[in-house]
C-alpha cells in the first residue's frame, strides 16, 4: 500500500464516522509515524509503506476513532513558535490562548529581564512561550497537579528554557508566595462550569484532566480569585491578563475594577470578535 492509498482510505473512513477535517488528521497521524511533514507526504505519495509503518498507523487510527484527541495520539501540538508535548496529564493547549501570549509577550519585551507568573500552567505553554520569546525573562509557573508539572518540566527541557522557569506545586496565587513581585501575572485557569463538563465533546470530557477544566459551579471560581487578589503580587505598572470563557469577561472585569488597584482595565476580543481576554494594569 502506498502513502496516497492509505491517506485516501483512512480519510474516507474517518469522515464517515463524523470526524471533520479527516484528511488533515490522517496526514498528521501518518506524518507522525513516518517523521514527515504534510508537505513531505505530498512529495512522496507513491512510496510504499512497510508493514511496521502500517501497523503503527492502525494503532493511532483506532485511538482517534475512539475520540482520543489527535494531539494525544500524535503526542504533540503546535503553539506559536513551539511544538508542545501533550498527553492526558495536562490540558491540550488551545489556539485561543495564543492571543493571551501575544499580548503578554508584547508587554514584557518592554522590560529588561522581566519577571512573570503563569497560574495553572498545565503543559507549561504560556510560561514556555514567554521564556522562549522574551529575552532575559524569568517565569514562575504554578500548578496544583504534579502530573501537569511533570509535563511542563519535560517541555521546558525539550525547548531549552528550563533555566528560566521555576515550576511550583501550589494552588494558584498561593504558589507565588516567596517569589517577589511580578511584571505580569498571566492565567488561563479552569473556567468550565462543573455541571457542563460531562456534556463537552468526548475528546475533552473523556480524555482531558477534569481538574484543568472545572471552574466551579459557575465557572468563575479561579477567575474571580485571581481578579480580586492578583494585585498583591504585581509591581506598580504590572500586567494582569486572564483568559475567560464565553460570557465571563464582563463579570471578571467588574471584579477587577472593584479592587480599585488598577489604573486601567479592558476586555480584548479575539479575531472572531469573541470577548476572550481581560487585561488590567496595576497602579
Amino acid at each position: 500500500m502506498r502513502i496516497i492509498d492509505l491517506i485516501n482510505i483512512a480519510s474516507e473512513h474517518l469522515g464517515k464516522n463524523g470526524f471533520e477535517n479527516s484528511r488533515i488528521e490522517v496526514e498528521r497521524m501518518l506524518g507522525s509515524v513516518l517523521g514527515k511533514s504534510r508537505l513531505d507526504l505530498y512529495m512522496s505519495f507513491d512510496r510504499p509503506l512497510t508493514e511496521d509503518e502500517r501497523e503503527r498507523f492502525r494503532s493511532m487510527f483506532r485511538r482517534r476513532l475512539a475520540h482520543e484527541p489527535l494531539q494525544h495520539v500524535t503526542g504533540s501540538t503546535g503553539f506559536r513558535e513551539l511544538e508542545i508535548k501533550t498527553d492526558r496529564r495536562a490540558l491540550i493547549p488551545r489556539s485561543e490562548t495564543e492571543l493571551l501570549v501575544e499580548i503578554a509577550v508584547d508587554f514584557l519585551k518592554r522590560f529588561e529581564n522581566p519577571h512573570a507568573a503563569d497560574l495553572g500552567t498545565g503543559s507549561g505553554v504560556i510560561a514556555l512561550s514567554v521564556a522562549y520569546e522574551v529575552e532575559g525573562s524569568h517565569v514562575v509557573a504554578v500548578d496544583i497537579s504534579d502530573e501537569a508539572l511533570a509535563v511542563a518540566e519535560q517541555n521546558a527541557r525539550l525547548i531549552g528554557v528550563e533555566d528560566r522557569i521555576v515550576l511550583v506545586r501550589g494552588d494558584m496565587l498561593d504558589g507565588l508566595e516567596g517569589h517577589g513581585l511580578f511584571d505580569a501575572v498571566l492565567s488561563n485557569p479552569p473556567y468550565v462550569k462543573s455541571g457542563d463538563i460531562d456534556s463537552l465533546q468526548p475528546e475533552v470530557s473523556r480524555y482531558e484532566p477534569g481538574i484543568a477544566l472545572d471552574g466551579g459551579p459557575d465557572g468563575l471560581t479561579f477567575l474571580r480569585l485571581i481578579a480580586s487578589d492578583a494585585h498583591h503580587h504585581l509591581k506598580p505598572g504590572g500586567l494582569l491578563l486572564l483568559e475567560c470563557g464565553e460570557g465571563q469577561t464582563e463579570e471578571i472585569l467588574a471584579e477587577i475594577n472593584t479592587t480599585g488597584r488598577y489604573s486601567e482595565s479592558e476586555i480584548v476580543s479575539d479575531l472572531a470578535g469573541k470577548k476572550r481576554i481581560v487585561r488590567a494594569l496595576h497602579k
